[in-house]
């Protein structure tokens, strides 16, 4: 019997390309879901099916002791992220979060005090379950737990002094409900890890990639960052998570960490790919101008349900008056897929590959679902 993990969907899709896909009766569907965000080139994209094609006659997996090539040029323009980065290539963003914990540990030694956000969603293995803030995800494995606090966003850089090993943060939270990060409090949160000497950990498993209109997010948002956590679109849907720190921090002593799939030469072969098209097509601007409008389009909905539109390029949350899981179900019913951000707020997270008639029909059909009233 399957698991119920992950409930169902009742939906089972047979093919996807761009930014739709199609279910096994025939209905096609605009995916404003992607795994995620993970889909963040959509589906089937050509360029990124030909390196996976290329890759796949290559060795799949040969272990991080041999070189790849590939593998280092894909590392050394991603530590580029920041200043002489580093970068360690894991499977997930759970895994970039655990691999952070461990750099804390060691750049920070004799340090205990860690510090996140309310509201905040960092993964679900023990070290990024303690800093995800929703009981309904930690209570079943409080036991296993460390202690973190949470605080508001207000009240973060006053409690950042030099007992702080760390600070954990979104520059968009995504589960918590697409909060962005206010550039002012960025700017605070920021100058107040350097007075302290407290590490600024920015988690970009989400926002990061190009998603919200920049490469990093944390830039839009006043975080000058020591440590980064990238995953889902990095290699267009494939497993991969990605940890950046800056090179002056140090490193990892030989066999303190390690991963048997983590930057192996497939994956890497399309993230390589992937990296190229987001710096090369100027996929960040058109992240923000298509995010910019679509945020523009969703306030002009005439509805009494919708209290509030948020977020930054490709991630956009809407928060309406109810439940939000209802409007989700309403949504796919009309052939538009999306998710809840919590309880009252529907998520969008339009791939790459979404278009301008994507967008209008999503809004359209958010639309017609209002009209009719939240349904129960």
């Amino acid at each position: 019997m399957p698991s119920c993990l992950y409930g169902s969907r009742g939906l089972a899709v047979a093919s996807g390309r761009g930014g739709l896909v199609t279910d096994t009766t025939g209905k096609e569907y605009v995916d404003f879901f992607t795994a995620h965000g993970s889909a963040l080139f959509g589906h089937c994209h050509p360029r990124l099916g030909a390196a996976l094609s290329e890759g796949s006659a290559r060795p799949w997996t040969i272990g991080m002791g041999f070189d790849d090539g590939f593998r280092s040029d894909l590392m050394e323009k991603l530590g580029s992220l920041l200043p002489d980065g580093k970068a360690y290539l894991c499977n997930s963003g759970t895994e970039a979060i655990e691999t952070a914990l461990k750099l804390v540990a060691l750049f920070r030694p004799g340090r205990r005090r860690i510090l996140a956000l309310r509201r905040a969603f960092h993964g679900r293995t023990a070290g990024a379950l303690s800093l995800t803030f929703n009981p309904h995800y930690r209570r079943p494995f409080q036991s296993l737990l460390f202690d973190v606090e949470h605080h508001t966003p207000e009240n973060l850089a006053s409690a950042i002094d030099d007992t702080v090993a760390a600070v954990f943060v979104e520059p968009v939270q995504g589960e918590g409900g697409v909060h962005p990060m206010d550039p002012a409090l960025g700017l605070q949160v920021s100058d107040a890890c350097r007075e302290a000497g407290a590490l600024l950990v920015a988690d970009e498993v989400q926002s990061g990639f190009g998603r919200c209109g920049a490469m990093l997010a944390s830039s839009l948002a006043g975080l000058a960052s020591d440590i980064v956590c990238m995953a889902k679109g990095v290699a267009g849907g494939l497993p991969v998570g990605v940890t950046i720190w800056k090179g002056s921090l140090g490193d990892f002593p030989q066999g303190t960490h390690g991963s048997t799939y983590g930057g192996n030469p497939l994956v890497c072969r399309v993230a390589h790919e992937a990296l190229a098209l987001v710096t090369g097509e100027n996929l960040c601007g058109q992240a923000r101008e298509l995010g910019t409008a679509f945020r523009a389009r969703l306030e002009a909905i005439d509805s009494p349900s919708v209290k509030e539109v948020r977020g930054l390029g490709l991630l956009v949350g809407v928060e309406v008056e109810g439940r939000s899981a209802p409007v989700v179900r309403a949504l796919q019913e009309r052939g538009v897929l999306a998710l809840p951000a919590g309880p009252n707020v529907v998520r969008f997270l339009p791939s790459f590959a979404a278009e301008p008639a994507h967008f209008e029909r999503v809004a359209q059909s958010f639309e017609e679902v209002l009209a009719v009233g939240n349904p129960a």
